[in-house]
């Protein structure tokens, strides 16, 4: 996937033709998301994206088109109408039944990998399989290094600071922010750079003070699961769950990466990847091989 070669514009619009953003009342509120139904999919499979921190969906419009190719898809931001891990992991799950898919994967991001994971303990009945890339754990397992890290991540004055970032942040200047980190990744690609800047400018719509403070209290919600996850959680996925954590990713520590792995029941682990905690932007090629790999062994008709 070479992205110097995209008008990311037009690959946008195509994205917005193809999978438009769509509106469901739920039981809790309201449910933006997007679906794209493969009439004719290589596997007989839904991914669920799951975003990270930013909880911006479309950042990985790319990654979407590309598994649109093979899967059915189901896409979102984290929906403001629900407050906390708990009753977004619901939501979710109501959503997946509503729109009746099925086989459903969860591909989780970092943030997104936690959500998955609480789904699965929560909703185990619309969880075929789980593709964690360089997340966490909540594991009842951690060593106290591990442990040390996820408070330091999830502190909560740390969290109260970005919350009154966001409420003072001129939000105009973010995506200039958010392109100058790519570059450092993209200096030796200068139009992959420049295709990057401009799926940063169709991502402004969604790059809200409401949205980034809500996100904010979500990951500081985090803190009130650490620990609670057991694996007899996730025995039901034995064989259905694959861990990405690549090598030169030093997001979480070694121990945290450990305890997810302990945690899953004979997980499919990948680190011999590069590309750090955004792989499958920096890296798509090798990323896309390996989920689509790791899905052609589920054999799902």
């Amino acid at each position: 996937m070479d992205f110097s070669q995209m008008d990311m514009k037009k690959e946008f619009a195509y994205y917005n033709k193809v999978a438009p953003v769509r509106t469901v009342k739920l039981s809790g509120g309201i449910f933006k998301y997007r679906y794209y139904r493969n009439p004719n999919p290589q596997v007989n499979a839904t991914i669920v994206m799951l975003a990270g921190g930013s909880g911006m969906a479309d950042g990985f419009f790319t990654i979407a088109r590309s598994f649109m190719k093979r899967y059915s898809l189901i896409s979102f931001n984290y929906p403001m109408d629900f407050k906390g891990n708990e009753a977004t992991a619901d939501a979710i799950a109501e959503l997946i039944k509503y729109l009746k898919a099925e086989n459903v994967y969860y591909w989780g991001q970092s943030y997104g990998g936690l959500m998955a994971q609480m789904i699965a303990k929560r909703h185990p009945e619309v969880v075929r399989g789980l593709l964690l890339t360089s997340t966490a754990s909540l594991s009842n397992d951690i060593s106290f290094e591990g442990m040390e890290c996820m408070v330091g991540m999830l502190n909560a004055k740390k969290e109260q600071k970005r919350y009154k970032t966001y409420q003072k942040f001129p939000m105009f200047l973010l995506p200039l922010m958010m392109n100058l980190a790519f570059k450092k990744y993209l200096k030796d690609k200068p139009g992959a750079y420049d295709a990057v800047k401009e799926m940063m400018e169709q991502l402004k719509p969604d790059m809200t003070k409401e949205y980034f403070c809500h996100m904010t209290s979500l990951l500081a919600d985090l803190r009130n699961y650490m620990g609670t996850h057991h694996k007899e959680d996730f025995a039901f996925l034995k064989g259905r769950v694959l861990i990405i954590e690549p090598d030169d990713d030093k997001t979480f520590t070694d121990d945290i990466k450990e305890a997810l792995i302990n945690i899953m029941p004979s997980p499919a682990v990948v680190r011999k990847m590069k590309g750090g905690h955004l792989a499958m932007i920096f890296n798509p090629d090798a990323f896309l091989k390996i989920i689509n790999r790791f899905m052609d062994s589920q054999k799902l008709s």
